[in-house]
């Protein structure tokens, strides 16, 4: 009895209510140009991985509270235009219908990105640290 008592109270631990989240659009958080998001949800905070047409991303975004429309995070990657050695924003974003409903979502972020002379083609020259912003575009599934 006290095993299978143990055994319920791990599984519990280890479940999470969660479902998964599909994007399309523009911008860092994306992968670049234009790119598809892939997240996992659970409650109030997303964690996400991005392919875009010229780069990668990946990170999360957390709710400022319980059904806000409002949302903030981090988001880490390379596109290989502007930011092909690496990128790193804090993002704001609204959510036009809400965080957790389907729907338009518009962002910014300010950060960092890390690129060298040589562009995405070769490694020439030193690398490059400048403070962006970033802004996106999407709609949620």
């Amino acid at each position: 009895m006290k095993t299978s008592i143990i055994a319920l109270s791990l599984v519990s631990l280890f479940s999470f209510a969660g479902e998964y989240e599909t994007a399309i659009g523009l911008g860092h958080q994306y992968g670049g140009v234009l790119g598809a998001q892939f997240a996992y949800k659970t409650g109030s905070t997303k964690y996400y991985g991005s392919l875009g047409l010229v780069g990668l991303s990946a990170g999360f975004q957390t709710a400022f509270s319980e059904n806000s429309k409002h949302s903030y995070g981090l988001v880490i990657g390379r596109e290989e235009l502007q930011s092909e050695d690496g990128f790193l924003f804090a993002t704001y974003d609204y959510h036009i219908d809400g965080f957790a409903n389907n729907g338009f979502v518009i962002g910014t972020g300010i950060g960092v990105t890390r690129e060298d002379s040589g562009g995405w083609w070769s490694k020439k020259g030193k690398t490059k640290r400048s403070n962006s912003i970033t802004l996106n575009l999407g709609y949620k599934f």
